[in-house]
């Protein structure tokens, strides 16, 4: 039996597909709340354990009679995971943490590193997977946004020149590479970064966004210190759109060498172009766009 948090999210949904395509739901116990959200699983349905992940002891008891965890939701929970696998004896756990790791911009990106550190130091037959921006429906943080105002705007803003570059990953491609990870002994003790097939220029990516949207809207190029101050505006006016951690991100690269889980893991990533098509429908199907 493997323990799964964050089922229901947007990797989680993903992931779920995979195990169902693989045959191996029967293997899943689930940590949910009792407020989720679980009519998208139709009929093959997992085991579920109602708890809280930041709770040790939740963690703790459904970890009864499981040999390895799949930890989806935020690497900062990962003490109480690290806690609760030490006082159950389960050693084989995959956590899920973030390339934002990497960046000078990232709020928690120290803590990230440290928090890796204590997984390191742990004793735990770890696997670390630290994929780019995930996108791939209407739980994705970021490019689903992106999506619906292209979809409303006929002119639409660019941050700077638009030449930073994006690698983001579609969350089927994520969750393959997880279930890879759980299923392969050379994933034991290893890290690795995901991320989309190529890396994609800013300007690039809202182009293939504009295409899989049948538009053809007009670009104009703000200004980074304009943005910059939208920005600190967005940060005392919160929006979900714009605030100076996002625009000074838009300002970095954010391509990652995968090799090492193309060749350890099979990984295959579908390009943007894909990826996008993919996610439009996914919007169109539920009424978003």
């Amino acid at each position: 039996m493997l323990l799964v948090t964050g089922i229901t999210g947007l990797t989680g949904r993903f992931l779920f597909g995979e195990f169902k395509r693989q045959s191996k739901v029967g293997d899943l116990r689930c940590l949910i709340r009792n407020s989720s959200d679980l009519s998208w699983m139709g009929d093959v349905i997992p085991d579920f354990c109602y708890g809280d992940v930041s709770d040790i002891k939740d963690l703790a008891r459904c970890m009864e009679g499981v040999k390895g965890i799949i930890h989806l939701v935020n690497i900062r929970h990962s003490p109480q995971v690290i806690e609760a696998c030490r006082q159950t004896g389960v050693k084989r756990v995959i956590f899920v943490n973030t390339t934002g790791m990497y960046s000078k911009y990232q709020a928690y990106s120290g803590l990230y590193r440290q928090l890796e550190e204590r997984i390191l130091a742990s004793g735990l037959e770890y696997t670390i997977i630290r994929p780019t921006m995930i996108y791939g429906n209407h739980l994705d943080k970021n490019i689903h946004k992106l999506v619906k105002l292209m979809e409303r705007l006929p002119v639409f803003p660019v941050v700077g020149d638009g030449s930073s570059l994006m690698q983001p990953i579609y969350a089927a491609d994520l969750a393959k590479v997880i279930y890879q990870a759980y299923v392969s002994e050379k994933a034991v003790g290893n890290d690795y970064n995901v991320a989309g097939r190529e890396p994609v220029s800013y300007i690039d990516l809202l182009k293939e966004i504009a295409n899989a949207l049948g538009r053809k809207p007009l670009f104009f190029h703000v200004p980074y210190s304009l943005a910059l101050l939208a920005g600190r505006l967005g940060d005392f006016i919160p929006n979900g759109l714009v605030n100076l951690e996002r625009i000074q991100r838009l300002s970095e690269d954010k391509a990652f060498d995968y090799s090492k889980a193309r060749d350890e893991l099979s990984y295959n990533p579908v390009p943007f172009r894909e990826g996008i098509g993919l996610e439009v429908r996914s919007l169109k199907k539920v009424g978003l766009i």
